[in-house]
């Protein structure tokens, strides 16, 4: 297995339809400082690889190897020329790239400085190398055309990578398909795949030959359809990633039995797991499911948890770069994409936002907020990055601002537009803490005024007829603004007496008549609520109603 730095992300499939270059087209940014990026390949079904190490990303597409910085950015090296390759595993120090060829049964050796092909290892009487797994100078090869083409025919093999052309040396029983590698000092996983009872095969290779230590018996632990394996830097701890059970089973690799498990057996099928550098950490995604969870290493506590809505985890895609952690995702479009977790396994920060709920057009909005360590202890001055979202979806950054000796910070901004508007406050974070961000949301409206008028008194049972205007801003509403009316006599004890609503016309005039039947005090309030653009308004009108004379 791969150093946990260079954890490969697997993809399932067959044949790549389109490959447009390495990351060309933005995708969906998952949070402020997490990146989510398309990888410019469109697939149908084909096996895809990624690789993460020595500050570059490689990505394997049907017959080629592209390579990106770790931001996805295409670097402009590929590897061309190679006949279907499916996975891919990067030695410790990056300088090694190793590509399995099922199409030309071979394993080629990639130069990751230049990015060319410097060796190819044959592979031809063990047709379809497919999954690699590296331990020191021997490569692992899982192989089998089971598959595609049925048949028993499967198995691994390991290569003595200081020999310039070594003989592959076949270990262990023959598999239906390739089976799932993981490697690690002197241990060695064969996991079969492809099956409802996944056997997981533990190997001692400290030696001249690979000693079986023992086997993990799959109709025991309710193994159904594993997808990944992986070791911890010692190789004493072993976690699996299957269908079934629905959470990541940990093992003892030396007593062979169950230690424990990662997650809720029901939040979707167990894709991909990796293991930190120091074990304090287990990454693992699930498909149908939330697609990332990290999780405590020694209580199996969950420490952060996100979902991409709109793409599901590739086989297999995760990957520690620490502190960050790669996904690799696929959409319903087929496209590839690598999402970058940034500083994931660092302490957490606190990030606060306040903003008044509405505020008025034209006039500030005052903003404040505090930025501290889990804990509690504020972080000072610190630089944030501001961003403000305008109703219509336009975004545009701010003067950043800055925390003051306890955390806090404050600043204003006038809108230029109504409706809702969105603050964005991001801290990028730094070697002790992650990154974190907030966000407050203010309705800007414009002030409204209502007027009602009409006579200063009048008579028991003769019309009495009143008028107002409704303004927004500099000018009317629109014709259909609903005003609410209502009427109040002083003499009469059944109170406030709602009166027919009446629309405004085009220049926000309004009108409407009452006629009274009691002699007193009439109060009239007319009322309009406002709406998303534009503060609520009322007005008052007092008439005094006499008896008739009749």
């Amino acid at each position: 297995m791969p150093h946990p730095l260079v954890r490969r992300l697997t993809a399932a499939g067959g044949a790549a339809a389109l490959i447009a270059g390495l990351l060309t087209v933005p995708a969906t940014v998952a949070s402020a400082a997490d990146t989510t990026r398309d990888l410019g390949v469109s697939i149908t079904s084909f096996t895809a690889d990624l690789a993460v190490g020595g500050g570059r990303v490689f990505v394997s597409a049907a017959d080629r190897v592209m390579v990106g910085d770790m931001d996805g950015n295409d670097t402009g090296d590929v590897v061309t020329g190679l006949a279907g390759v499916a996975r891919l595993a990067l030695n410790a120090d990056a300088t090694r790239l190793y590509a399995s060829l099922p199409g030309s049964n071979e394993v080629a050796e990639i130069d990751t400085a230049s990015s060319t092909v410097i060796r190819r290892l044959d592979l031809s009487a063990h047709p379809c190398p497919s999954t690699l797994a590296l331990s020191g100078d021997r490569l692992w090869v899982g192989h089998g055309c089971g598959g595609e083409k049925g048949g028993e025919d499967g198995g691994v093999v390991g290569l003595d990578l200081t020999v310039a052309a070594p003989e592959p040396v076949t270990l262990g029983r023959v598999h239906a398909r390739p089976p799932a590698l993981a490697a690690a000092r002197d241990t060695l996983v064969v996991g079969e795949t492809g099956t409802h009872q996944a056997d997981l095969l533990v190997y001692d290779v400290g030696g001249g030959s690979p000693v079986l230590r023992g086997e993990i018996d799959g109709q025991t632990q309710y193994l159904d359809r594993l997808n990944e394996l992986a070791l911890s830097l010692d190789g004493s701890t072993l976690i699996s990633a299957a269908d079934a059970p629905g959470s990541f089973t940990k093992y003892d690799t030396t007593t062979l039995g169950a230690t424990g498990a990662y997650g809720d057996e029901w939040d979707g099928y167990p894709a991909g797991v990796a293991i930190s550098a120091g074990g304090r950490f287990v990454a693992a995604g699930r498909q149908w499911g939330t697609d990332f969870t990290l999780y405590d290493g020694e209580t199996g506590a969950s420490v952060y948890s996100a979902d991409q809505p709109d793409a599901e985890l590739v086989p297999g895609g995760v990957a520690f770069s620490e502190p960050d952690v790669f996904v690799l995702l696929r959409n319903p479009a087929g496209r590839l994409l690598l999402w970058r977790l940034r500083g994931i396994t660092l302490p957490a920060s606190e990030l606060t936002l306040t903003a008044p709920a509405r505020a008025s057009f034209g006039a500030p909005v005052p903003l404040e907020g505090r930025l501290t360590y889990a804990g509690g202890r504020p972080l000072t001055r610190q630089s944030l990055a501001v961003t403000r979202r305008l109703a219509d979806g336009t975004s545009e950054p701010l003067d950043s601002v800055t925390t003051g000796k306890d955390g806090t910070f404050a600043f204003t901004d006038t809108p230029p537009d109504v409706g809702a508007v969105t603050y964005t406050v991001l801290w990028d974070g730094d070697g002790r803490a992650r990154w974190s961000s907030t966000s407050a949301t203010t309705t800007v409206r414009r002030n409204s005024t209502l007027t009602l008028d009409g006579p200063e008194s009048g008579t028991v049972g003769e019309p009495m007829e009143l008028t107002g205007v409704l303004t927004v801003g500099d000018g009317p509403p629109g014709p259909g603004a609903t005003i609410i009316l209502q009427r109040n006599v002083s003499d009469d004890d059944s109170g406030s007496v709602p009166l027919e609503s009446v629309s405004t016309n085009a220049d926000g005039s309004y009108s409407f008549t009452d006629t009274p039947q009691i002699a007193g005090t009439y109060t009239y309030l007319a009322r309009w609520t406002g709406n998303t653009t534009a503060g609520a308004a009322k007005a008052l009108k007092l008439v005094t109603v006499t008896p008739g004379t009749g």
